[in-house]
């Protein structure tokens, strides 16, 4: 199976660097227009499209929905962003998100998910895909789940900063 991960297009706090994780954030007019040219630009034959259930991944899948409209579509929460409890909303610099990102099984901020919770969930969602008889994905999600789902098909692949309306190719 061939998967196409995408990261959803820009909002107004991505802008400022401030986490967003749950908080259910809009795409700015930038992140919009980014949707717009990613789906059109995109020409590869899809089985199904799966995205984050927060509306900066749905408002990015809904392009794409446009283009692929005889195929399955799913909202998961799943591929949600890694919870960031009380930062989320808050600067970078009022919380250690290197802390947050390296210790697995202890919540490090308030109300967040922990990273091992962070990492079964994803690898749940990647399982039941699995299970499918598709051959070729698209995944609307958030830049952290793309480095995960990339790390636990590839063990040695090294997690980055992704772009807003970065798209990879991963084979399962």
């Amino acid at each position: 199976m061939k998967l196409y991960i995408a990261r959803h297009g820009e909002t107004d706090m991505n802008v400022a660097k401030i986490p967003q994780g749950w908080i259910d954030t809009e795409l700015n007019s930038n992140g919009i227009q980014q949707a717009i040219e990613m789906a059109e630009h995109f020409s590869i034959p899809l089985d199904a499209i799966f995205t984050s259930d927060l509306k900066r991944a749905t408002r990015t899948a809904q392009e794409f929905r446009l283009k692929y409209k005889d195929i399955p579509y799913f909202e998961d929460s799943r591929l949600r962003v890694r919870d960031f409890g009380d930062a989320a909303g808050e600067d970078r610099s009022t919380y250690d998100l290197e802390k947050f990102w390296s210790v697995p099984d202890v919540q490090t901020i308030p109300h967040s998910e922990t990273l091992k919770d962070f990492k079964a969930r994803i690898a749940d969602f990647l399982m039941g895909l699995k299970a499918e008889s598709y051959q070729s994905v698209l995944i609307v999600t958030h830049g952290n789940v793309m480095n995960e789902i990339q790390t636990i098909i590839d063990p040695d692949f090294e997690s980055r900063p992704r772009d807003n309306n970065e798209i990879a190719e991963v084979n399962v």
